[in-house]
């Protein structure tokens, strides 16, 4: 998925959550609210109900309880009991522009609203109405009507205003989030440019313009270092080649004048294994120059790959045949165990020949007393990754599992926490990066006393 929807996806989930949580943080801030106003002080329904169980007599002769008296008295208002005729009969704090006398119409005028301005609220008492008046305009007093219909559908309608106000957000959200993302696509396809080491040149202005500018700072400096590292590696490179060939000239002039004065009838014995012994030492630093040149190649990605369709059990049985021909010791028991006659690979036959013959020659050159050694052919187990296997294990002291990572790093890399102790260290990293140019992987099994196993793995042949 597109970073970039991702990021819209994201942001609509959050805008929506963030307004549900406002919504609902309104509402319990707004009920608390009111409940708070309501429940602070008693409600003049509540004090006129107080009142009038509070208030004994008949016949002009009442009296009212000190606690609701003082009831009045907190919240400042007046009290007043009507007979049937409408005269007032007991009255408490009454002002004096209240009128002592109603008829019907005042009556009902009044019970519902106001009486001159003064909020009142009334209660039926066995003697007649009485009236509890609050002081001007402390409280507004509203009727509310409504249809019965229309509150039969009051649920129904809050549901649709709540899906559109849903719609909205999301629109909103959406609208906002295009927008903002039109800004960041470039962003985003340009650090994933610069992660391909692709050259990157944004345009630098918008709200992100500081961004756009350390972008492209950045991309310049990736390309100059890249520029410059290319040119340092292909000089490397060249001088490796460069003096590898000067080194095969005066080597084969060795080897050649070594064979000879081997062969020599008319020289001691002696004199016949030194010249041996100058013959096995050349050929060794001829196998460690092809080798440097080789890696070298490898690692700069400058080796010409002669690719063709590489079928894996042909090739291991041309590495053990050869090893076996080559006059491999008795002590060397060497085995081809072929799990998949059909695994083919796309890959250079050379390489491969160099790079499982590597891994034969590493064993023996491990192991002095003599091992077994087997190359097998098969397939990955793992269905996830179906790559073709050719792997070389032998049953020798091994290597603890800690410093496996260590055999595939160069003999001089900084990495490396211990010299190499056997060999010139080229022949399995040689053997890693082979596997890499071919998309693949070497793979090192082993432990202390369980011997090694090497694997690589390469993708099949589509």
């Amino acid at each position: 998925m597109d970073s970039a929807v991702r990021i819209l996806r994201k942001f609509v989930g959050s805008t929506l959550l963030v307004s549900t949580l406002l919504l609902l943080f309104n509402l319990i801030l707004l009920g608390s609210l009111i409940f708070k106003e309501t429940h602070q002080e008693a409600s003049p329904e509540k004090v006129v109900q107080e009142i009038s169980s509070a208030l004994q007599g008949s016949d002009g002769e009442y009296s009212l309880d000190p606690k609701a008296a003082a009831l009045l008295q907190q919240n400042r208002a007046w009290a007043m009991l009507l007979d049937a005729d409408g005269k007032v009969t007991w009255s408490e704090q009454l002002p004096p522009e209240i009128p002592r006398a109603y008829n019907i119409v005042e009556v009902a005028k009044f019970s519902r609203y106001y009486l001159l301005e003064y909020p009142v609220y009334i209660w039926e008492h066995p003697e007649g109405l009485l009236v509890v008046g609050y002081p001007k305009y402390s409280y507004e007093k509203y009727q509310l009507e409504y249809l019965t219909d229309w509150l039969r559908s009051l649920p129904l309608r809050v549901l649709l205003l709540l899906v559109c106000n849903v719609v909205l957000a999301v629109a909103l959200s959406l609208f906002i989030g295009t927008r903002l993302i039109r800004r960041i696509r470039p962003l985003i396809n340009s650090i994933h440019a610069l992660a391909k080491d692709k050259p990157v040149n944004l345009e630098t202005a918008g709200i992100f313009s500081d961004l756009s500018e350390s972008i492209n700072s950045a991309s310049a400096t990736l390309q100059t270092r890249n520029t410059q590292l290319k040119s340092r590696d292909e000089a490397r490179s060249n001088w490796i080649a460069g003096i590898s060939h000067d080194i095969r000239t005066p080597l084969s002039m060795i080897l050649g004048y070594a064979s000879n004065l081997e062969e020599q009838d008319n020289l001691t014995r002696e004199q016949r294994q030194q010249a041996a012994i100058i013959r096995r030492q050349g050929e060794q630093l001829r196998s460690l120059v092809s080798d440097l040149n080789l890696v070298s190649m490898l690692e700069y990605d400058m080796q010409p790959l002669q690719l063709k369709p590489v079928r894996l059990s042909a090739l291991a049985r041309t590495v053990v045949s050869d090893t076996i021909n080559n006059g491999l010791e008795e002590r060397y028991s060497l085995d081809l165990c072929i799990m998949d006659e059909r695994l083919q690979v796309m890959g250079d036959e050379k390489l491969l020949y160099r790079a499982v013959s590597n891994l034969v020659q590493n064993s023996i050159r491990h192991n002095p007393d003599g091992r077994r050694i087997t190359v097998t052919v098969s397939r990955s187990p793992n269905p996830k990754e179906p790559e073709c296997c050719l792997s070389v294990s032998d049953d020798g002291p091994g290597v603890p599992s800690e410093l496996l990572p260590e055999l595939i790093l160069l003999p001089y890399s900084g990495k490396r926490t211990r010299p190499v102790r056997q060999g010139h260290g080229l022949g399995l990293p040689m053997v890693a990066r082979i596997a890499e140019a071919h998309k693949g992987k070497l793979v090192l099994e082993s432990n202390t006393g369980h011997g090694l196993r090497a694997t690589l793995q390469i993708p099949p042949l589509a």
